[in-house]
């Protein structure tokens, strides 16, 4: 079974606990510390309904967790980060962290800080953290516990030139899961009958440097995205690329899409855009994302490059998932636009698209059903 994150049970609670406590003492602090600390900080309840609390687990067993809570107006509060000690070295404390920054962003936050443990810093610096100030520590006289923020950049970048190539070899999550991949894809086909286990492309490496975007993708089942995505994104070196049409209208206002319940996002909110496959490709056998959005907006809406005036290409970075879009302005009014896309939809045999949200102002952008590389997108271009 693979490494899974998951949200916190009250079933937890005692196992959460006793992984506080033994890696805590993994620092080697005297008995007499260790006795003080498992006394004083515990795992409750109360800590599951204050904090939002994930579960990292390995072949089904709790080895981590984490727990963070907003504070303030731009920052989130690690208030725990701890993995048990035959878990450590395994990429486990990454994994939390770089979901902690995603939930961060999710919620329009900007900051993380962090108290750590006086043995910890190290660990927080070489993934971006910076100390503020210090304290002394209580379990290790003559040490002090840093106390550490990280500043998220911006999400939303222009782009200048797009360069993403196709590698044969196979995507390792994939192989390496196979068993569970197709578990996890037959228990998915009984919420959702329609879904379809095709082919797509996962990237698995990239650099983004001076409006340039380097990558490369992997071929990959549906199946094993869908399994992927729903884990917590596990293999944190993939990510899940994709392209965006951001439509428009002739009063400046963006159109985005309400996914119906035939498909496998059902209800969130984003501008039209999909996964790649492995049709998109140029002649050069590069993959081909402009090519890519141009059918995603017309699948969806109905709606041709020729309709539109093509203009800027962003990238919005967005934890796992990575938006590559294109701007498409329409000289046609909001409402308009929305009915004629919206009755598109309807007449087609998919059906992906419930509604259409006009998405006018900054505020428009509040409703928890947009998702956060959308969100950002909006705030980028209506700021």
């Amino acid at each position: 079974m693979p490494l899974k994150l998951r949200p916190a049970t009250i079933k937890d609670v005692p196992i959460l606990t006793d992984i506080l406590h033994r890696a805590k003492a993994s620092w080697g602090y005297p008995d007499d510390k260790m006795a003080e600390f498992r006394e004083h900080w515990r795992i409750s309840e109360a800590t599951l309904n204050s904090l939002h609390m994930t579960v990292a687990e390995i072949d089904g067993v709790p080895v981590g967790f984490s727990g963070l809570t907003p504070e303030g107006t731009d920052t989130l509060l690690v208030d725990f980060l701890f993995v048990a000690p035959e878990a450590q070295g395994q990429g486990v404390g990454d994994l939390l962290l770089v979901r902690a920054e995603d939930h961060a962003r999710e919620n329009n936050l900007s900051r993380l800080y962090l108290e750590s443990d006086a043995n910890a810093g190290p660990f927080y610096e070489k993934r971006g953290f910076r100390t503020l100030t210090t304290r002394p520590s209580e379990m290790s006289p003559g040490k002090d516990i840093p106390m550490m923020e990280k500043v998220l950049p911006p999400s939303v970048h222009k782009i200048s030139s797009i360069d993403v190539s196709l590698s044969g070899a196979p995507w390792t999550f994939e192989v390496e899961n196979a068993a569970a991949i197709e578990d996890h894809f037959e228990e998915a086909k009984k919420r959702i009958a329609l879904l379809w286990n095709g082919r797509t492309l996962k990237l698995t490496g990239y650099a983004f440097e001076n409006g340039v975007f380097k990558g490369t993708c992997k071929e990959c089942a549906f199946a094993a995205f869908l399994a992927w995505r729903d884990w917590g994104a596990p293999d944190s070196s993939a990510f899940n690329l994709f392209g965006s049409a951001v439509i428009r209208s002739a009063e400046g206002a963006l159109l985005y899409g309400v996914m119906s319940e035939r498909t496998a996002t059902a209800g969130l909110i984003y501008p039209p855009g999909g996964n790649l496959d492995p049709t998109d490709r140029t002649e050069d056998g590069k993959v081909d994302v402009v090519g890519a959005i141009c059918r995603e907006l017309e699948e969806e809406t109905g709606l041709t490059a020729d309709d539109c005036n093509p203009g800027d290409f962003l990238v919005a970075f967005d934890g796992p998932r990575i938006s590559i879009s294109r701007i498409f302005d329409i000289n046609e009014q909001a409402e308009g636009l929305r009915e004629r896309i919206i009755q598109f939809s309807l007449a087609s045999e998919e059906q992906e698209l419930s509604d259409i949200r006009v998405i006018r102002s900054v505020e428009d952008l509040e409703d928890p059903a947009i998702v956060p590389y959308a969100r950002a997108i909006g705030k980028y271009l209506l700021s």
